[in-house]
């Protein structure tokens, strides 16, 4: 309840979301250079962006947005995962499913980024709040 209250409409859920989707990310790739060399072998993928801008767009709170790019009043619905699945050429497109060294270095880099840029961003917020309980500047 404590938890609710203090975190429950602040950017903590969504930035919690997004740092396990990049953990998840991160060790999807390594399975995936770990088996680049094995026959048969179909890279894994995780899917949550979509699914998270999804969620953020729906209207779930009785404040209005005055710019397309601000956070709605609520962060995210509970029901809003990271989920790791096979690549697959009709989805994703041709040449998907086969791991490419190149691709997954980039998207490790990518998904590097994202992480240290949500862990910045968390750590930010709980040093305002630090600074608000003891009521320093």
């Amino acid at each position: 309840m404590i938890k609710e209250m203090l975190f429950g409409r602040t950017p903590i859920p969504t930035l919690t979301k997004g740092l396990d989707a990049s953990h998840l990310r991160q060790r999807a790739i390594a399975d995936n250079v770990a088996n680049a060399q094995s026959s048969g072998y179909t890279r894994k993928v995780v899917d949550f962006e979509d699914e998270l801008k999804g969620a953020l767009s729906r209207r779930t709170g009785e404040l209005f947005r005055t710019h397309p790019s601000h956070l709605p009043s609520n962060s995210l619905r509970p029901d809003v995962h990271a989920k790791v699945r096979q690549a697959s050429d009709r989805i994703d497109g041709q040449g998907s499913e086969q791991v490419v060294i190149e691709r997954e270095m980039a998207n490790l880099a990518q998904t590097q980024i994202k992480y240290e840029a949500e862990a910045k961003l968390a750590k930010q917020y709980f040093e305002l709040l630090n600074m608000s309980i003891r009521g320093t500047a």
